[in-house]
């Protein structure tokens, strides 16, 4: 199921500016990245793309991160993917909520490169859940 070459990201934030610097970082440490700025694109991206890992940002309009991750989860091409929430909530009950739906790391921005290092270390290492 994963692929032999880079780890392929998929990476849904809303804001922009966070999208492309995220989106540059990732790159330039050896990902295959793809984006998307809402819910359904997302689903969409991911039906064509097949990410080994899925950064979402929980604050978006429309769709949340919570209801994204719920469907990826249910979506063959995604089911076993690493799913990463990126949020400015840091409370016990966002972290048990990211959790409950099915997220496999709760990420508080700002991000640095470590943290997304570790993060998708288990992408990286094929050992994903």
């Amino acid at each position: 199921m994963y692929s032999h070459g880079p780890i392929r990201v998929l990476l849904v934030d809303d804001h922009v500016d966070s999208l492309i610097g995220i989106a540059r970082l990732l790159r330039a440490l050896g990902y295959e990245v793809r984006v998307a700025a809402d819910g359904p694109r997302a689903l969409a991206g991911a039906e064509r793309f097949h990410p080994e890992a899925v950064l979402i940002d929980l604050s978006l309009p429309g769709m949340d991160g919570f209801a994204i991750a719920t469907r990826l989860r249910a979506m063959e091409s995604t089911r076993d993917a690493l799913l990463v929430a990126m949020t400015g909530w840091e409370s016990d009950e966002c972290v048990q909520r990211t959790h409950d739906v099915g997220f496999d790391a709760h990420l508080v921005k700002p991000l640095s490169v470590e943290t997304l290092s570790v993060a998708l270390s288990a992408a990286r290492a094929g050992s994903l859940p």
